[in-house]
């Protein structure tokens, strides 16, 4: 044998050594596949303390949204169903978990959510014939979102996930729409068992746990289902059920509020850490701190165009707009307070061919015309009502391309009252005088917590 062919089949040895070795999933990699329906998607507001999560906390995206690609894994920043969702127990539930796991430890979450879905869309047998008869149009757009089947599209992300990770429970929340019979339980343990069968998992190794519904404590509209989902562990002794009790509902009473989901999601990881035989002491309230030296990255949020003829992908995490004249690449929010942002940047991959325009819808429409040329984009809204924010566009001039790096808020540097909450640590639970001093107790009045002016009663 020569010293070419050694050589070569040295080389060979090494390459194989090298993919087997990247190939191999990291046993402190836990990942938990998230299903359910609206609760679990999402439908709380996306708050500045929701948006620094620990880096050892990740999401692998179910699909194509903004920058971010199906099939890959990026730090759980919500929203972590779809672009155009927002807060849902998951965020929380990986948080708490990382808190309370050792630092060589991460969390990864795969979600797929739809609202409004029976129990049906996860059945290996079911699913067809109940997509069929759907007849809501968002609906109908949220399971094509997924490929048009959500349940292969949730084994496919699995099973790619289980090439980095292992997979080590399953987090449900549904049944707003048809829990409220036996029939119900047995469905869940068919979707339960399939999942374990496609992904090779064996059931105690991989517990279920289940969310109760807005319960009638919170006036829950829906509050009946809990006494099917509370008897779920009855007929799967691997499941484990998660009170709702004092888990806040927004006004619908329906979806949980942000503090809801905080909340909920903690239980979540308390219940999933104890099988693991670890007691956590969880501070279920807790609101945590604010980075105000991070910037707020929203640019998977801009997922759609104002004109059909226009499109916006993704290439090498870079939004590209393809834009027509006074079309528009834009993100809805619905009624965002953007109060406590200094500004809004948009930064390009390349400098624009053409002239572009920053538009804001709210209270206040907020023009800002960015000439042709430009590397960077950005509004300040000193002067600006931003409390109440729908939506923001990025106008374009003329036909063509624009390439964008990075979409990004900048917080305001605190100071005065709000600077003494954050040195004070309890930016959620303090009152202050509109002087800066702590409000005595009892008092009762103009008092400023959160940095917003309060009547206290």
């Amino acid at each position: 044998m020569t010293k070419n062919v050694i050589f070569a089949v040295l080389a060979t040895a090494l390459s194989l050594f090298s993919t087997n070795a990247k190939a191999e999933a990291d046993p402190n990699f836990y990942i938990y596949l998230c299903i359910g329906q609206s609760n679990m998607e999402g439908q709380g507001t996306i708050e500045d303390c929701d948006l620094s999560p620990d880096e050892r906390f990740q999401m692998m995206s179910t699909l194509d949204c903004g920058t971010r690609k199906q099939g890959q894994w990026y730090r759980a920043i919500p929203p972590l169903a779809r672009c155009d969702t927002r807060l849902c127990p998951a965020d929380y539930f990986g948080r708490t978990m990382v808190a309370n796991l050792d630092e060589g430890h991460r969390v990864g979450v795969v979600v797929v959510a739809i609202g409004g879905i029976k129990i049906d869309l996860y059945d290996p047998d079911g699913w067809q014939s109940y997509v069929k008869s759907m007849t809501e149009g968002w609906q109908i757009n949220s399971v094509n979102a997924y490929g048009g089947n959500p349940l292969a599209r949730l084994i496919e992300c699995a099973k790619e996930a289980q090439k980095s990770g292992v997979i080590k429970g399953i987090l449900l929340h549904q049944g707003e729409s048809d829990a409220y019979n036996d029939a119900w339980i047995q469905k869940v343990k068919k979707v339960y068992e399939n999942l374990l069968t496609e992904l090779n998992l064996k059931a105690e190794d991989v517990p279920l746990i289940a969310g109760e519904v807005g319960g009638a404590d919170q006036n829950g509209v829906c509050a009946s289902a809990n006494n099917i989902i509370d008897r779920l562990p009855k007929t799967i002794p691997t499941a484990h059920v998660v009170s709702s009790v004092g888990c806040t509902l927004q006004s619908d009473n329906l979806h949980f509020d942000s503090q809801g989901y905080r909340k909920l999601g903690r239980r979540y990881a308390k219940t999933m850490l104890a099988t693991m035989g670890i007691e956590a002491d969880i501070d279920e309230d807790e609101v945590p701190e604010v980075d105000y030296s991070e910037p707020v990255d929203i640019i998977n949020r801009f997922t759609y165009c104002w004109k059909e003829a226009e499109t916006v992908t993704s290439d090498g995490g870079i939004l590209v707009y393809n834009g027509v004249q006074w079309g528009g690449v834009a993100c809805w929010l619905g009624e965002d307070d953007w109060s406590e942002y200094a500004k809004i940047v948009f930064e390009f991959a390349e400098p624009t061919p053409f002239a572009t325009q920053i538009f804001i819808q709210g209270n206040e429409e907020i023009k800002v015309w960015v000439n042709a040329g430009a590397e960077k984009a950005e509004c300040l809204f000193a002067g600006h009502d931003v409390s109440k924010v729908s939506q923001v566009a990025l106008q374009a001039a003329a036909a063509g391309t624009v390439k964008i790096s990075k979409i990004y808020l900048l917080r305001q540097t605190p100071t005065g009252i709000r600077q003494t909450e954050i040195a004070n640590g309890e930016a959620s639970r303090q009152w202050f005088l509109l002087n800066g001093q702590p409000a005595p107790q009892g008092f009762k009045g103009v008092t400023v917590s959160k940095g917003k002016k309060v009547m206290k009663k």
